[in-house]
């Protein structure tokens, strides 16, 4: 090998502290990039598909559920892992997601095997779903994207999220008719939700929406007490409770459009 003169071994010495420079401010710019976009008001784009608030807590409940009782992890462990930023926190629960990945690709190069219909394994959806999560504190909005993207994941959010908020909105329909000591049978109250009778008949089996009508009772009953109900009650104190209800959602609905200018104004 040829050896340097002074000369060009000063010039290769400068040509690599240049690019050394170079490559540190290279690296403070995308740091400093990030960093803002990350900081910015508006909410991740990886979480656009819950869509709401309701559908991404009970999204992210349901995957602590998950991590908890199938994977036999502690809530500590469980919130560690969904919430810490440092990624040491995540490796028990990725260790755990590996395991269930190993036992389903297994079993999917055995004809008649249906892991995932026995409970055997879980879904590939399933682990993505839990794996992008554990991402998602660490940080990184476009990284996050990507994989969501690549595993569809985004896509498979967005359809919980939609069938969360259609039986979301059923369920407070439901309540606002059980406050008025109104019932809809299955088939009416399908074609009032314009879906097929079987979902109402899902819908109502399920806890998830038990609770939510629930949920919808207290919630109207607060607001129309002391917005309405009670005026209603002490000048008719003999009226049953559900006409009382039936009498404060119409004044309510009669003052939608009001309330609707009062917001535009302000």
């Amino acid at each position: 090998m040829k050896k340097l003169s002074p000369e060009d071994a000063a010039a290769a010495h400068k040509r690599f502290e240049e690019s050394g420079e170079a490559y540190r401010q290279a690296k403070l710019d995308l740091v400093k990039a990030a960093r803002e976009a990350e900081n910015s008001d508006r909410f991740s784009e990886y979480l656009w598909p819950d869509l709401n608030d309701d559908a991404w807590f009970r999204r992210k409940s349901s995957i602590s559920d998950l991590i908890e009782k199938r994977g036999g992890f502690s809530k500590h462990v469980s919130m560690l892992a969904l919430t810490d930023t440092d990624w040491e926190t995540k490796e028990a629960v990725a260790a755990w997601l590996r395991r269930e990945l190993g036992v389903l690709r297994e079993a999917e190069g055995k004809s008649g095997e249906a892991p995932v219909r026995r409970k055997a394994a879980l879904s590939r959806t399933v682990i993505s779903d839990v794996a992008i999560e554990l991402l998602e504190c660490i940080g990184g909005e476009s990284l996050i994207c990507l994989f969501q993207e690549l595993l569809d994941i985004d896509r498979h959010r967005r359809s919980i999220a939609e069938s969360f908020a259609q039986l979301d909105h059923a369920a407070a329909i439901q309540a606002q008719l059980e406050l008025q000591g109104r019932h809809m049978g299955v088939r009416e109250f399908a074609e009032e939700m314009s879906v097929a009778p079987s979902s109402v008949t899902r819908w109502r089996k399920s806890l998830a929406y038990r609770e939510r009508v629930a949920y919808h009772r207290q919630v109207w009953t607060n607001f129309l007490r002391d917005e309405y109900f009670d005026q209603i009650k002490s000048e008719l104190p003999t009226l049953p409770e559900p006409e009382c209800f039936r009498r404060a959602f119409a004044l309510y609905a009669s003052s939608i459009p009001a309330r609707r200018g009062m917001r535009d104004q302000g």
